[in-house]
């Protein structure tokens, strides 16, 4: 990230003169718009790219740095519009299909990326991030031969660069080969013994090998180099209880949520190890927050059922053993926690049902055949096992963690993402114009469609809308309202470009929507 970020910024001063054959008021809006953008106030840089665009539609600088100004507000759909929009105008621009891969990669469309990333290598052979990229496009498309053979030309053309290694390292591990995949990371490590992705990568395949001690130096070493990485921290916090050392462990996750308090697997680790040490009512609290994002989490859920049962909140147990029950018919365990509650708040006809139900089951088995039961669900890998010991980096991290502070708080609020989601009204603004321009009836079927939405007819409000964006393209209100329309059925294909536009006409609350909606899928909903 911080590659892309020195690129921007490089593009952006020889720009300066590129544009001096501009009138006067598109150089100006051109640097007040690469300097918003400069200082981090994305969405007045849009609003003063949409100018220069305006005046000026065949260039192709302003396409590129508003898809810029989108890819920081995470509205990766409308950055690859604005990066395409841009190619199509120069193709011969490399920084554009560099940002169209990036943006690709946010939305895991690895081939396109890796489209993206092959021509940008071609016309700058040079730039080792692109080659580094475009061969993690590859090892996540598991085309991993396709993968060791562009990393053996990266460690060919740049023998000193150890995150060559790293990748080489990777696709090893990917492999099985963890002896070889070993041996590759000590050679990074001799190339440059302070890379962090090379002492988190010797860390992680020591931890596999269960040497505790050994992984917490290398652990130790990079978090000195890179103190906010959480990955790191809550890796340490596990080899710690491994080794009964509870105190560090608690000290690791506590700080690895200081730094990232949405952390998923902090606060399930976290959860587990104060549930472990007798903190029940904080485990709680993890179990509470892990289930809010993710509430088809059925170990999360019977552990939060355990911890409130042994706080002596009984029905509240009972309500999280039901719902693993539900989902997890053949689990007697769950059957057998469940009766004890029961019998706890007095109920003992549900206690004895629960009973019933465990010994039929035993004695089925015992006997070798099955009792009628609804068929169980099955269930994809949970987040809780998903390995964070892994050190490939699609991009450079950015060290600057700090909260940002923005000059308008309004947009300041947008970018961090603080914006409520609801059906809006046109502003006056856009009333006065089509009352001033002889067009009211528009704003009449803008009340008609935004009536049919209040009402519930989803489908009859989406065609109203769509006939006004038909009819008046600029219409923010219409893009906006239709998008979220469209995220209530669930169909991000069009709800996004929608908001997109949106954000882009200058309704910015847009792009709050688009970062916690852009990569959801109908299918992904409930993925545990």
């Amino acid at each position: 990230m911080m590659h892309l970020r020195r690129l921007i910024l490089s593009i952006v001063s020889l720009f300066t003169i590129a544009v001096c054959h501009a009138q006067i008021n598109t150089d100006r809006m051109m640097n007040i718009a690469r300097n918003a953008l400069y200082y981090d106030d994305y969405v007045l840089s849009i609003s003063y790219f949409n100018m220069v665009i305006s005046y000026k539609p065949y260039l192709y600088e302003p396409y590129f740095y508003r898809g810029v100004a989108k890819f920081y507000l995470e509205d990766y759909s409308g950055a690859i519009l604005d990066c395409t929009e841009a190619i199509r105008k120069n193709p011969y621009f490399p920084s554009s299909y560099e940002l169209r891969g990036l943006s690709h990669i946010n939305l895991k469309q690895y081939a396109q990326a890796a489209e993206d990333y092959q021509t940008a290598v071609e016309m700058t052979p040079e730039n080792r991030s692109l080659w580094h990229n475009l061969t993690l496009c590859y090892i996540e498309m598991d085309s991993l031969d396709r993968a060791d053979s562009i990393v053996d030309l990266t460690i060919k053309k740049w023998a000193k660069y150890a995150d060559g290694y790293n990748i080489k390292a990777q696709i090893l591990l990917q492999k099985k080969d963890t002896t070889a995949a070993e041996s590759i990371i000590d050679k990074a490590l001799e190339v440059d013994k302070y890379n962090v992705n090379s002492l988190s990568a010797k860390a992680g395949i020591l931890m596999n090998h269960e040497q505790y001690e050994d992984a917490i130096k290398y652990y130790t070493e990079s978090l000195r180099l890179h103190p906010k990485n959480t990955g790191n921290l809550i890796n340490r916090a596990l080899c710690y209880y491994h080794l009964n050392k509870y105190r560090e462990a608690m000290k690791d996750y506590d700080l690895a949520l200081d730094f990232d308090p949405n952390n998923f697997i902090g606060h399930y680790n976290r959860g587990l190890l104060r549930a472990n040490v007798g903190e029940d009512n904080l485990a709680i609290e993890d179990f509470d927050f892990i289930l809010s994002i993710d509430p088809d989490d059925m170990m999360a859920t019977f552990n939060r059922g355990t911890l409130l049962d042994n706080i002596g909140d009984y029905r509240g147990a009972i309500r999280d053993y039901t719902t693993v029950i539900n989902e997890y018919p053949k689990f007697l365990y769950g059957y057998e926690r469940r009766a004890a509650a029961r019998r706890k708040i007095g109920d003992l006809a549900g206690a004895n049902r629960d009973e019933e139900h465990v010994l039929k089951e035993q004695i089925a088995h015992r006997y070798g055949y099955s009792t009628p039961t609804s068929r169980q669900k099955n269930k994809t890998r949970k987040k809780s096992q998903i390995n964070l010991d892994d050190y490939q980096k699609l991009v450079e991290e950015d060290d600057s963690l700090q909260e940002r502070v923005y000059e308008s708080e309004y947009r300041g609020k947008v970018q961090n993402r603080e914006q409520e989601a609801k059906l809006i009204h046109p502003s006056e603004q856009t009333k006065h114009i089509y009352q001033q321009t002889g067009q009211s009836t528009v704003l009449a079927q803008f009340e008609v469609a935004y009536q049919a939405a209040q009402d519930g007819n989803i489908n009859d409000a989406i065609t109203g809308f769509t006939q006004i964006i038909e009819q008046h393209d600029t219409f923010a209100e219409a893009y906006f309202n239709r998008g979220l329309l469209y995220l209530l059925l669930d169909d991000t294909l069009h709800a996004i470009p929608d908001l997109s536009k949106a954000g882009e006409l200058g309704i910015y609350q847009a792009y709050n929507i688009i970062k916690r909606n852009q990569n959801l899928k109908k299918s992904d909903k409930k993925n545990p």
